[in-house]
């Protein structure tokens, strides 16, 4: 049976790969435009929440406790950033080396776990984690300084490290998210309102039926990011991060399918690598529980 928090990974890692279709929708708005737009809707609807479920006052209650503040606010200038490069990623048609970011990603999460949290790799886990450094390394030996996959490194660091952040901030899902929104959006819009748009200016463009969709961002990107957030704090990053190649499996479908993106030889290569090395991945981890069940019957019998 699949356990809440393996539920919440594949859900948000689910609706995040299918997200480009989603801003690619939206196209006729700017990168920072649907970024803070993004923004913007997201924490609407994060204080609504709030409100009526009567935890405003949680907000202080974060602020208050300096650790946990400061990690907040490190998760949230994350976030923030990951956001803005994958929503410039899908207008500049990057889908592809954006998903390949998210596929860097998993190994960043295992070795984060294994280095700094101290958690366990299986001597069986590691052909899996091999196989995808070949990869890794076939697509850095591929880009030279005039094409290096900047969209796919800084992706994957900052969706890393931010997994990271979450895992070790003892707060609840919808807690935090709603304070890293509310610290980020303060200088987000005095640096919009700067530019030539602003909230509303940039609605402008849109018709009515966009608009109507473009409000309902906030929503679409809360429920993903609170289901992560639970999975982050109940789940190993190693687990954690090999649930999301969902994610960048979908994009790159999107972006091959939809888009009509193009593809080297070379890189479907290191892409074919990451494949093979999540099923060996997922082969290992469910052996592996079964292993333990069986134990777990002999001891209780």
């Amino acid at each position: 049976m699949i356990k809440k928090a393996h539920l919440a990974a594949i859900i948000s890692f689910s609706m995040w790969g299918i997200f480009p279709l989603y801003w690619k929708w939206l196209d006729e708005l700017g990168p920072l435009d649907l970024f803070g737009q993004r923004l913007l809707w997201s924490f609407i609807t994060l204080m609504i929440i709030l409100f009526f479920q009567k935890k405003i006052k949680i907000m202080k209650d974060i602020w208050s406790s300096r650790k946990t503040r400061h990690l907040l606010i490190l998760s949230s200038i994350l976030i923030s950033s990951n956001w803005l490069i994958y929503i410039y990623a899908v207008h500049v048609h990057k889908v592809i080396e954006a998903s390949m970011g998210y596929f860097l990603n998993p190994i960043l999460n295992i070795f984060m776990g294994w280095l700094i949290l101290k958690e366990k790799i299986r001597p069986t886990q590691w052909p899996s984690i091999i196989l995808a450094m070949i990869a890794i390394i076939v697509i850095v030996i591929q880009s030279d300084l005039t094409s290096f996959p900047w969209i796919a490194v800084s992706l994957s660091l900052t969706f890393a490290a931010y997994g990271l952040v979450r895992k070790v901030a003892h707060v609840g899902s919808l807690e935090g998210l709603s304070f890293e929104t509310l610290v980020i959006i303060a200088p987000v819009m005095w640096y919009w309102l700067q530019g030539s748009s602003g909230p509303v200016s940039s609605l402008e463009i849109l018709p009515a039926y966009k608009i109507i969709g473009l409000s309902l961002s906030g929503l679409i990107t809360c429920v993903p990011l609170m289901l992560f957030a639970h999975a982050a704090r109940n789940l190993p990053l190693g687990t954690l991060g090999f649930i999301g190649y969902l994610s960048p499996s979908l994009k790159f479908l999107c972006g091959l399918i939809v888009f009509k993106e193009t593809l080297s030889a070379e890189r479907l290569q290191a892409f074919a690598l990451i494949w093979i090395a999540l099923a060996w991945y997922t082969t290992e981890a469910f052996m592996n529980q079964r292993k333990q069940k069986k134990k777990n019957a002999l001891v209780e019998v």
